[in-house]
């Protein structure tokens, strides 16, 4: 398709109504550099922004997590800390990021398109073009400070959670799913045993190979002015062309060009044990490896280029239907798992499940709250609930109660949440063809709950069979142990005593004026004029929703209204003994 502009170098791959919601959806990718931008065009006062990139790591260093941190620290024109928050702060913004295991994600929120487009081009380049300094990296992912202890914002964060149960069970379980070769198999917040020797430059390396506007979708939510937007880009594009790789330097695309996730060959289940005083109850996670998630409802799935493993046409389906049938499961305390197990049985506290979106998707079921000895005894309960379904009758009715409210929470979130929208459109800039013709398909319309209402007992039957109940799974057993606890304790007090003794009072005191220095160097002041630079936008800017009012009962002893809501209301008015207000959102 032709550019939108002769002025821009942005390109319309895509652009579509919803029919469930007054949204439209445009996808643009740029012919310089190969950016992919999405706008879900949608009425409100805010502007969402979640800048994402594809990173796939094959160890467990923490080099994606590290890099989340170290953008905020300064870029190659804005080269001081906390800069851009500063900034953010004047435009009616907030910013904020996460890594996963298969992307990293940049947020900024702004109330209003002006704010957000004064705040875009600097927040990028901190993205693209962030300083990397030894100063930075020395504090925020890993040091010893001089009193022998080691610190870091980035090492701290994962101190508090690496031998927590839920990080224990889930490592666990990511280890027997996927093999060495798999990326899905890796920490990517960082181990602490790699984080204390992860060298500035294997993040700089992981930076040159993944930080690429190539690699790069930015995701736009809210009242957009796409003129604006495509002429700020381009002049961002011009400004750092001359320090990216050229659009023809050889890219090997994350996740899509890797090594697939081979099946697993057979059920394996093992125990972990987590430090923990109480030791009464543990928690079981129960994984299958799913559909491929851009499958097709009845699981077709073909290769459309010799290397890269993605559809080029299909959608969603087989994901919602494994997730009404999940729901069918474990989705309440109606639900056929949670209704035995935790409601009739008490051989648990809670049952719930998960899906996490990968190119083979991973259906997890949680139970939470089992009595420790009886833990071999509730996981091979759930399998045995799983068959007994299987054999017996499905209750088509809450089936289809599922469907429908499957659909309205969709509807209903729509108008009010990102969600949506957010997480089909990373995962198909991650997994799926760039054209964006799976993204139509996935969100244009809500059509696979027509179908899915169409199924028969046995359709359902087999999907069970399929994904759950023939298929091998991964079982992790999380077993509460206060002697690890005390172990733990033990080895790290050890650990730190090693540590200082290596050190020596002399080698402390080089790591005390080290860290001084480079804390130093990282709180350069702002300068003021900088700051300046940057006006505040008017209120005026924000697109504050605009809504008709009515009255009822002591409300209407106000000045009278006239519109075609107040009519309405007054059709059914009624001498109400209370002040009732209507606002009427378009």
């Amino acid at each position: 398709m032709p550019s939108v502009s002769s002025k821009t170098c942005f390109k319309v791959l895509q652009k579509f109504e919803l029919d469930y919601a007054p949204h439209v959806i445009t996808k643009y990718e740029s012919e310089r550099t190969g950016m992919s931008i999405v706008v879900v065009d949608r009425e409100g006062p805010k502007v969402n922004g979640i800048f994402t990139l594809a990173t796939e790591i094959h160890d467990d260093s923490g080099a994606p997590h590290t890099l989340e941190h170290l953008c905020f620290m300064g870029s190659k024109s804005y080269p001081y800390k906390g800069v851009l928050d500063k900034l953010a702060t004047r435009a009616y913004s907030n910013t904020n990021a996460w890594t996963a295991t298969d992307h990293t994600a940049y947020t900024l929120d702004t109330a209003g398109w002006e704010g957000f487009a004064q705040i875009l081009p600097i927040y990028l380049e901190h993205i693209i073009l962030p300083t990397l300094t030894e100063a930075s990296c020395y504090t925020e992912v890993h040091h010893v400070d001089g009193s022998g202890h080691d610190a870091g914002v980035v090492y701290s964060e994962m101190q508090g959670v690496q031998n927590t149960q839920a990080e224990l069970i889930d490592l666990k379980t990511k280890r027997l799913l996927y093999p060495e070769n798999i990326g899905f198999r890796y920490e990517t917040g960082g181990m602490l045993e790699q984080l204390r020797v992860l060298p500035s430059s294997r993040i700089r390396q992981f930076h040159r190979e993944m930080y690429q506007p190539k690699n790069l979708c930015l995701i736009l939510i809210g009242t957009i002015d796409h003129a604006n937007l495509l002429n700020i880009l381009e002049e961002f594009e011009l400004s750092i062309v001359n320090d990216i790789p050229r659009l023809d330097a050889p890219f090997k695309r994350p996740w899509v060009e890797s090594d697939p996730t081979p099946p697993l060959q057979r059920s394996v289940t093992e125990t972990v044990e987590f430090p923990e005083e109480d030791e009464s109850t543990g928690e079981i996670a129960i994984s299958f490896l799913g559909p491929k998630c851009n499958d097709l409802i009845q699981g077709e799935f073909k290769i459309v280029d010799e290397n890269a493993l993605f559809l080029d046409t299909a959608d969603m389906k087989s994901v919602t239907a494994v997730n009404v049938l999940l729901v069918y499961l474990a989705g309440s305390s109606a639900s056929v798992l949670e209704n035995i197990l935790v409601e009739k049985e008490s051989m648990a506290s809670s049952v719930y499940y998960t899906i996490e979106i990968r190119p083979d998707i991973v259906i997890q079921f949680l139970l939470s709250g089992v009595a420790t000895e009886r833990l071999a005894e509730v996981e091979a309960r759930v399998f045995d609930i799983i068959k007994e379904k299987v054999a017996k009758e499905f209750d088509l009715v809450y089936l289809k109660n599922c469907i429908k409210r499957e659909r309205l929470q969709v509807m209903s979130s729509a108008e009010t949440s990102t969600t949506p929208f957010l997480e089909p459109i990373i995962y198909d800039f991650l997994f799926a063809s760039r054209d964006g013709s799976q993204l139509r398909a996935d969100l244009e319309s809500l059509k696979e709950y027509d179908e899915l209402d169409t199924w028969t007992e046995s359709d359902w039957r087999q999907l069970l069979r399929k994904w759950i109940s023939d298929a091998h799974h991964v079982t992790v057993v999380g077993k509460p142990s206060a002697k690890l606890s005390e172990k733990l304790k033990a080895e790290e007090t050890a650990r730190i005593a090693a540590q200082k003794e290596h050190y020596g009072v002399d080698g402390l005191k080089i790591r005390e004026t080290k860290l001084g220095r480079a804390k130093s160097a990282n709180d350069t002041e702002i300068p003021d004029e900088l700051l300046r630079r940057f006006k505040v936008p008017t209120t005026k800017s924000i697109n504050f929703i605009q809504t008709t009012t009515a009255r009822s009962g002591l409300a209407k002893e106000m000045d009278p209204l006239d519109n075609q809501i107040q009519q309405l209301v007054d059709r059914d008015s009624t001498a109400l003994p209370l002040f009732v207000q209507f606002e009427h959102i378009p």
